[in-house]
């Protein structure tokens, strides 16, 4: 007797929740507002401060070539010479005097021209690495915009798929009261319902992650994405034009990532350069004028003085040479890294590729062959459910694969958006 009260408590409990909750979520109210892809990239190229960050380091680079090919600031100084130090006058001695001088260290000639073109080489660097970033930017902006569409998409699907529940439900509860289906069947379609309820839930929760996550590639500090994504069509691509070896070509010259680790292996082979040069010395000269007091027995005829000096590399044993071995090192590391990321591209090139394919593919057969049987398969058997030719599992399951085959179809469609994104970084811009 306790087992039959609760079953039927059960029964209730799913009515209610298979049935009667609301039908409308947190984000129904804004399905008529919408936001385009093109405002947002927009707001990313403004805001967005990774692409902000990787801007000012190339102008800071930028503003270090001057400096890292001057002379150093040359010295300027003065002596007071040769006073007597009992008390210290100035025409006590012919030699007491005061001397100006100034001097000018001179690297070896082609150091600084070298020091120059290894800091130019590494500016353009960072400049590709910006690029490089913002084009990243915009892919990932595509990709979160892609994948809030989907999220509303998965929701719409999830609310159209528990109308046509519902409607089974009063249909089967018709039925049921005249006696002509079992209770199971009726509890089945009730916790049919109580699931889409659940997924809905989930539904919305990933709703808010993919904004947060759209919000957070475009740079905003605060929540204020009103409405959904606009719907959009695949983009067109003609696969016969566009071929993987025309993108690897494309690829292997403007993609800004490879630019960027070139620009490195040239800043390391100038660098290596100046290492040699630090074999040979360095120059140092000097002109001094000083003024003479004079003193009785000395008129004070002014004096002019000049230097010369070089620098001897004497300890280069334990310098000079493990300079040179270390900016040999890095070359190679420079050069192994270069033919690393050149590997690396034409793989990705190659995958994204064959999934582009795939996925376009994809939209093909559920747009013209899948997404248009399975809703005449609800269709037909719904009516052979109600004439008793189809079970209600069967028809359950009919209804899910319906649904399922129309979440299929964006998601490919999101699937081919993104990877047109992902390859445009790869190309260095358009296809």
């Amino acid at each position: 007797m306790k087992f039959l009260n609760l079953k039927k408590y059960v029964f209730v409990g799913l009515m209610l929740v298979g049935w009667g909750m609301p039908w409308s979520f947190t984000h129904a109210a804004s399905k008529d507002e919408t936001f385009n892809l093109k405002d947002l990239l927009e707001e990313a190229m403004q805001k967005n401060p990774n692409k902000k960050a990787a801007e000012f380091d190339a102008q800071s680079m930028k503003a270090q070539i001057g400096p890292s090919g001057s002379y150093e600031d040359p010295m300027v100084a003065f002596k007071w010479k040769d006073y007597p130090v009992d008390n210290l006058s100035r025409h006590r001695f012919g030699m007491t005097g005061d001397e100006l001088s100034v001097s000018q260290k001179i690297p070896f000639p082609g150091k600084l021209t070298k020091k120059r073109s290894a800091t130019r080489s590494l500016y353009a660097a960072k400049d590709h690495m910006y690029q490089d970033t913002r084009l990243n930017v915009i892919k990932d902006v595509k990709t979160a915009y892609y994948e809030l569409f989907l999220a509303y998409k998965n929701n719409d699907i999830l609310t159209e798929q528990k109308k046509v529940i519902r409607n089974l439900i009063e249909v089967v509860r018709s039925r049921y009261t005249v006696g002509k289906v079992s209770q199971a069947e009726l509890l089945n379609f009730q916790i049919e319902g109580a699931k889409l309820t659940e997924a809905l839930l989930k539904s919305e929760q990933e709703i808010e992650t993919q904004i947060a996550m759209l919000e957070d590639r475009l740079g905003r500090e605060k929540s204020e994405l009103k409405g959904r994504p606009e719907a959009f069509q695949s983009t067109p691509f003609d696969f016969k034009k566009i071929t993987a070896n025309l993108l690897l070509q494309k690829a292997m010259t403007h993609n800004f990532g490879l630019k960027a680790k070139d620009a490195v292996q040239k800043s390391t082979s100038s660098q290596l350069t100046v290492s040699k040069l630090g074999y040979f010395p360095d120059f140092a000269v000097m002109g001094a004028y000083t003024f003479r007091y004079g003193a009785p027995s000395d008129p004070g005829t002014d004096f002019v003085s000049a230097q010369v000096g070089m620098t001897v590399p004497l300890w280069f044993i334990n310098k000079q040479r493990e300079e040179v071995k270390s900016s040999r090192a890095k070359h190679a590391q420079a050069t192994a890294q270069v033919e690393a990321a050149r590997n690396q591209l034409m793989k990705n090139v190659r995958s994204e590729y064959a999934a582009l394919v795939q996925a376009s593919k994809s939209i093909d057969l559920y747009k013209n062959g899948l997404l248009p049987l399975a809703k005449q398969s609800v269709s037909s058997g719904r009516a052979s459910y109600l004439t008793g030719q189809l079970d209600y599992l069967s028809l359950l399951n009919l209804i899910h694969t319906r649904f399922q085959t129309e979440y299929d179809y964006y998601k490919n469609l999101v699937k081919y958006e993104t990877k047109i994104a992902e390859l445009q970084v790869f190309v260095g811009g358009d296809l």
